[in-house]
């Protein structure tokens, strides 16, 4: 088995069973996070935590990883990948090899393949499943002693949910993925709250909605799981930009941890730090805190308000939603950037119209792309919709021809997109 087919093969069964299903059915009808269950419950038992949310749970559980690395040996499964498929698979922030993914793919493929076997048509095994089994194998022979798994874009039906968590995390929660989890705020919050399952020591919670925590507190009260909540159990404060990232404190309790610097930009940032900082404070019990500040200091997190070229200044980050903008445009306005050029990649069935209202009142020129990722769609609809609101937008076939398009307005560039438009334009530069 290659590289590439090993890839293709957590693909395999999704793509045979997309044929065959109804693109708008929602994941309560097309998932079945059951039909991996037995294998993922009988490799788990390492002490975990699952992070679920509508945005950030990528950045708060790489900051997991990173603090509970001053004491433990920390297995990281994020998704999706940034540049290398083998990005989603770490072991104290190193990549799994090639030759170990190509080795626990094969591992698992013939227990797949039976599932596979003897399922309809319009069913599959989940990708996301099939990840989950990966990381597991692959943690278990390192012997890790703490894992930390990002959910998809819910919980209730994603395989990722069915490793043993003796903790979970729950990011802010808004109005997205709204064809597959459901239409309102509180059948997305519904589906993300499956995260607690009743075997948590502990649920940490982001800011959130009134609506959304009632949610959430009723899930944990069906469950008796206690959680702890942004802004009452712990919380960022003086939060401040620097040239280097952000600065701020993070109070947990009764105990304020001062002048914590990460490399990232966004008072979003320094939130998702503290929800991590909260659940790691009781993992660890005793943590070194100058070591915790170091390891943060060093943190990198690739597509997330990415600096990837000054000259012109090129800003990149992996924002699909209009809830996500505000972060944006509150750090383009610390930057004293008030007029720029937006390149966006968001595929027909995203928020891409939300996106081009949000961006457009800072926006001299909208250039919208695609991605030659075969799986998501874009098309040049995009901009009919958006002329028909009065938004003027320009197409383009390729990252390469946006960024050379956007050079040449000679104004700062912001890209934002999916995923696969950030992976492109970082493999451009």
């Amino acid at each position: 088995m290659t590289r590439t087919e090993a890839e293709d093969f957590i693909y395999k069964s999704y793509l045979k069973a997309a044929k065959f299903q109804d693109y708008n059915q929602k994941d309560s009808e097309k998932r079945k996070p059951e039909l991996t269950k037995e294998l993922i419950r009988a490799k788990a038992g390492t002490p975990c935590t699952v992070v679920t949310g509508s945005k950030g749970k990528g950045s708060v559980a790489n900051m997991i990883s990173q603090i509970l690395q001053t004491k433990y040996k920390v297995g990281l499964m994020t998704s999706p990948h940034i540049s290398d498929f083998c990005e989603r698979f770490r072991i104290n922030g190193k990549n799994i090899s090639d030759d170990d993914f190509i080795k626990y793919i094969s591992l698992i493929q013939p227990n797949i393949e039976k599932i596979d076997s003897e399922i309809p048509e319009n069913i599959c095994v989940s990708p996301m499943g099939i990840q989950a089994l990966v990381g597991l194998e692959y943690f278990n022979s390192e012997q890790t002693d703490f894992n930390v798994f990002e959910c998809g874009k819910g919980a209730r039906f994603d395989d990722v949910n069915n490793v043993l968590h003796q903790y979970a995390v729950i990011n802010s929660i808004f109005l997205e993925h709204t064809r597959e989890l459901g239409s309102t705020l509180e059948a997305i919050a519904e589906d993300k709250a499956h995260v607690i399952t009743g075997e948590q020591k502990c649920v940490y919670v982001a800011e959130q909605t009134d609506t959304v925590l009632a949610v959430i507190q009723k899930r944990a009260e069906k469950y008796n799981v206690p959680i702890k909540v942004y802004g009452k159990d712990f919380s960022a404060r003086n939060v401040r930009f620097t040239n280097q990232g952000m600065c701020f404190d993070v109070h947990i309790n009764d105990q304020t941890y001062t002048d914590i610097m990460i490399p990232l930009l966004g008072v979003h940032q320094a939130k998702n730090c503290a929800l991590a900082m909260a659940l790691c404070s009781d993992v660890l019990g005793d943590f070194d805190f100058n070591t915790v500040k170091q390891k943060l200091s060093e943190l990198n997190w690739p597509g997330r308000m990415e600096v990837i070229s000054k000259e012109p200044l090129i800003i990149l980050d992996a924002c699909i939603n209009s809830a996500s903008c505000t972060n944006v445009k509150d750090i383009l306005k610390y930057l004293n950037i008030n007029k720029i050029t937006c390149v966006i990649g968001i595929p027909d069935d995203k928020d891409f119209a939300g996106v081009i209202r949000e961006m457009n009142e800072i926006s001299e020129n909208i250039i919208l792309t695609k991605s030659s990722n075969p799986h998501y769609v874009f098309t040049e609809n995009q901009c009919k919709k958006m002329s028909e609101e009065g938004i003027k937008t320009i197409w383009t076939n390729s990252v390469e021809d946006a960024i050379e398009k956007a050079k040449q307005t000679q104004l700062p560039v912001v890209i934002l997109g999916t995923t696969s438009v950030i992976s492109e334009v970082k493999l451009f530069y």
